[in-house]
Parts: C-alpha cells; structure tokens; sequence
C-alpha cells in the first residue's frame, strides 16, 4: 500500500510540473497598399546609343605577268555593337525598371510616345 500511496504521489507531482502552452494569439493583418518600385515612364527620357562600328579595308592583288598586278581595295564596315534604346531620369542615370512600358518593333511606346 505503501508502494502504491508513492507511485500516486510521483505521478501527481510529474502532472503538477507540466505547463500548459501559452495561448497563441491571433495574427494581425494590416491592409498595405502596393507599393510600386518601378518608374514610370512618363518621369524618363528616352535616349538611343548609336552603334559602333569598325571600318577596315581588304586589298586583294591578282599577278598579271607580264604586266604589274591587278589590286582591288574595297573599305568595309562591320557592326561590332547594335544600337539600343534606353531611359535615363533626371540625373542621367540608366534606369532599368520602367513601369508601363510596351515597346512595339518599330520603336514606340504604347501610349504613342518614342
């Protein structure tokens, strides 16, 4: 019986140390509205960077015995980089995020403008 009266103790004292969690409160949800991080593009300007090119010559020369050999001197000009358009702000700095901007092939904007 003796045995029995401190097994019941144990337990009760194991059951009086257990903690009930704390209750979890609810979340609170605040209404943000959107914030835009982009530009719009009504605040840009539009600037196009010509391309770069490079300009060399090919000379070929065919002999003709017994007469002096015949040249051919062609100037030729390669695209090394195409031309692009881009958006600087007010301060001339490129701005890559732009808002409301849908540029058509032959170079305008939706709302009409270059």
């Amino acid at each position: 019986m003796r045995n029995l009266t401190l097994m019941t103790l144990g337990l009760l004292t194991l059951a009086a140390c257990n903690t009930l969690p704390d209750p979890v409160a609810e979340p609170v949800f605040v209404d943000v509205p959107p914030m835009r991080t982009c530009t719009p593009i009504n605040a840009l300007t539009r600037v196009t960077i010509p391309a770069k090119t490079e300009t060399y010559y090919a000379i070929t020369e065919i002999e003709n015995p017994p007469y002096e050999p015949i040249q051919n001197k062609q100037t030729m000009t390669r695209v090394i980089e195409e031309a692009r358009t881009v958006f600087v702000n007010s301060e001339g700095t490129e701005v890559t995020d732009v808002c409301d901007v849908e540029i058509n092939p032959n170079g305008m904007t939706s709302d009409g403008s270059f």
